[in-house]
């Protein structure tokens, strides 16, 4: 679902904001490339949004502590990441309300955000996540990380994703999934790459704040 779609829905109004906006996002951990992608934004002093897989969070359980130690955000990704257009609407409450009763015991994080397995979407799954109070985010910029046959580099596809006239973007990575090797020796050159262009970083929420002037 983008933008235009979820602010006329809600009545919302885009702010005019002449500041440009990134709001990197990472999907399918945790998993040890998630401490690798964490030292990095440190190091660059950088927060992200994690939208966190229940099936990876049972592997690495510690993991989740470390990404909300250091203030990033996390968000729900469901449980064993299925295409919730082919579920029932019961399986689909069961994959986010198991995985947001596990993410709140440590994260301490009003868990509203939440990213559809494959961006899959429609009519009915957005009216049950309304319905929650779940705020659906897909993105702009797909990386296609996870592509390993893939020659072309990384910070190359995020470079080309931010051409055009639109000062707001959300990216798409993986912290999990497979192997992210890649995306680790990307993610310092995508960082700096932005912040040369002018790009201002945010989680999810922040991120919602400035673009729509929602709190969450």
């Amino acid at each position: 679902m983008n933008k235009n779609t979820y602010c006329k829905r809600k009545g919302i109004i885009l702010r005019n904001d002449s500041k440009r906006f990134i709001a990197l996002t990472f999907d399918d951990g945790p998993s040890p490339y998630t401490l690798e992608i964490l030292k990095i934004l440190k190091t660059l002093q950088v927060k992200a949004t994690f939208f966190i897989l229940g099936e990876s969070l049972d592997k690495y359980p510690g993991i989740l502590q470390a990404i909300v130690e250091d203030g990033h955000s996390v968000a729900n990704h469901t449980m064993n990441h299925p295409d919730i257009t082919q579920i029932s609407r019961d399986v689909l409450l069961e994959e986010i309300h198991t995985l947001n009763t596990e993410l709140k015991k440590s994260a301490v994080q009003d868990i509203r955000f939440f990213r559809p397995p494959y961006g899959a979407i429609n009519e009915e799954t957005y009216q049950i996540l309304h319905e929650l109070g779940i705020i659906p985010v897909l993105w702009d910029i797909d990386t296609n990380d996870w592509d390993l046959s893939q020659e072309d580099q990384i910070e190359d596809r995020v470079m080309d994703g931010i051409r055009g006239e639109k000062e707001y973007k959300i990216i798409l990575m993986h912290d999990g999934g497979g192997p992210r090797e890649r995306t680790v020796q990307a993610l310092p050159r995508v960082i700096e790459k932005l912040k040369q262009k002018g790009y201002q970083f945010l989680t999810m929420p922040e991120y919602f704040y400035h673009v729509y002037n929602i709190k969450s």
